[in-house]
């Protein structure tokens, strides 16, 4: 198998991976340019860029940048790093991300719009009710999975990973509860939760009291969305979406990157 199909297999998995291209070559570099290997998640590599310090210098930069939206540059002469070799190469190193997943836990009036813009966005979509009447393919022809069932039983149909987003609108203060706690045991990338500061500090204290980690609690986004005035459920599911964006197309360093990568 060559890199370009272990690609597309990676992409069925939903697995991260880093790409390294040499983009280009001087003097006695120990690979030409357009030279490529892959940098998996565990660390293990396929394909070679020439090996050596650069090569390793390479993989470590991939693990940090793994998962993220932040392509990045090496440049060096060889000789600085410990290669006899000599000359130069610069390194394009590009994660490429698994498309995003959302759940849409609430497939009411915000929920059905904010399922129809993330998709726009390029999120895979799957909304989840426990009212047959909301949830289902009639209503929600747009969206990549429409779960109908009791919001703790639906857990058993959903697989989380560090690429998941959650946002959680149901129509029910006791099911918005249930489904964050369920939620915050899971790999994620975002937890977002609507209510209002009242209902919101309540939840996030019956959190507290039954130990849950105030790191944990700081990452829940609630109240959800950028603050733009919103008032209607159209402009609320805007404002969700913006936020969905901000956390998917930031690195590290809380920069944002205008054109992430994915699969």
């Amino acid at each position: 198998m060559d890199i370009f199909e272990y690609i597309v297999e990676a992409k069925k998995r939903n697995e991260p991976l880093v790409r390294a291209s040499v983009i280009e070559s001087l003097g006695s570099a120990p690979r030409g340019a357009g030279a490529r290997m892959i940098i998996r998640q565990d660390g293990t590599t396929m394909g070679t860029i020439g090996g050596g310090s650069i090569e390793k210098m390479v993989e470590d930069e991939a693990m940090k940048i793994m998962g993220t939206a932040a392509p990045k540059t090496i440049t060096h002469q060889l000789k600085d790093i410990g290669m006899e070799c000599g000359g130069g190469m610069s390194v394009f190193i590009e994660p490429l991300n698994p498309v995003p997943q959302l759940f849409v836990f609430g497939a009411g009036h915000i929920g059905a719009v904010l399922s129809q813009i993330a998709r726009l966005m390029d999120f895979s979509v799957t909304v989840i009710d426990n009212r047959p009447e909301f949830a289902n393919r009639e209503k929600l022809s747009w969206a990549d999975a429409v779960v109908a069932d009791d919001y703790l039983n639906a857990f058993d149909e959903l697989t989380f990973t560090p690429s998941t987003y959650s946002v959680i609108l149901t129509h029910k203060h006791a099911h918005d509860s249930e489904v964050l706690e369920r939620c915050i045991e899971q790999p994620h990338a975002y937890i977002g939760m609507i209510g209002s500061k009242k209902k919101v500090n309540a939840c996030l204290q019956r959190l507290r009291d039954k130990g849950v980690s105030e790191a944990v609690i700081e990452s829940i986004y609630s109240p959800i969305g950028i603050h733009i005035a919103a008032n209607t459920p159209a402009e609320i599911a805007v404002s969700i979406a913006a936020e969905l964006a901000d956390v998917r197309n930031k690195t590290e360093s809380g920069k944002p990157v205008s054109c992430p990568s994915a699969l």
